[in-house]
């Protein structure tokens, strides 16, 4: 993957845009991986969304992130738009933590390396390690070139803790299945959730902000950062509130978001 990746972000953006629409084909007809968990989320979350171009979509989405993660990494090109992030940038002026809670949605890799270079601002990022050991190198390497503390899902509410009483900008994505976490709503099935951000809610009375990533046109994004949730502090009805504001932004543009997650699936032991 890391070789994959070096020899993509060579090439113009357009030319690895088409090699990613034609790999997205290959995948859809003749690679296996995935598909069938790719479809069946997206049977049971939008039924009435045709799957084969939405799908195909979605992973040349995933595949031109990292493309455009790598190219923008080395030398800066892409055109980045944020819209209402004074808040974050303000508390962060004045030392203060913050939170946000976003997902694999758009060009994801782009928001804490974007948000680290054009608004100075001081990201620690709570993101699952790919698997692979080439693509964790390479994704690791490119992270930390920008700054960017990461923290991985399970065990880091302290160091999470930490870092926002440091008074850097914490970054949940919490779109991806958690074994421990509470089963809420999402999509109209149950889905385990990681419980640590509403547990930072709870303990430090700190606000939440929502985040999201969208594309417009080639190697253009526009990052969006929403007011402060209104939220209850109790653990579970937060979590399950937090997974309400993805699903909407998912709504927004269902064919950028990472189906190929088997989001669903329940935990191979008891919580």
């Amino acid at each position: 993957m890391s070789g994959a990746l070096w020899a993509f972000s060579r090439l113009p953006l357009w030319l690895s845009s088409a090699i990613a629409r034609g790999l997205a084909w290959v995948w859809w007809l003749l690679v296996p991986v995935r598909r069938s968990v790719a479809k069946d989320n997206l049977r049971h979350a939008l039924p009435e969304e045709s799957a084969g171009p939405l799908l195909r979509e979605s992973l040349h989405s995933l595949i031109l992130g990292y493309v455009e993660f790598s190219k923008e990494s080395r030398a800066p090109f892409l055109e980045f738009e944020f819209e209402d992030f004074e808040p974050l940038c303000e508390r962060a002026e004045r030392g203060e933590g913050s939170l946000v809670l976003t997902g694999h949605g758009g060009a994801w890799e782009l928001i804490g390396l974007a948000c680290a270079r054009e608004l100075n601002l001081p990201i620690s990022l709570i993101a699952r390690i790919p698997s692979n050991a080439s693509t964790r190198a390479a994704v690791d390497e490119l992270r930390k070139s920008y700054g960017l503390e990461v923290l991985p899902p399970e065990g880091s509410f302290f160091q999470a803790a930490q870092a926002y009483e440091q008074g850097r900008v914490v970054v949940f994505l919490l779109d991806q299945r958690h074994n421990r976490g509470l089963p809420v709503p999402f999509f109209g099935r149950p889905a385990w959730t990681s419980r640590a951000l509403a547990l930072l809610v709870k303990r430090k009375n700190a606000p939440v902000f929502g985040a999201w990533s969208y594309r417009e046109g080639l190697g253009g994004h526009r990052f969006r950062l929403s007011p402060a949730l209104h939220l209850s502090g109790e653990v579970e009805q937060d979590t399950a509130q937090f997974m309400g504001f993805l699903e909407d932004r998912i709504r927004e543009r269902p064919a950028h978001w990472l189906w190929l997650h088997d989001r669903w699936r329940e935990p191979k032991e008891p919580n």
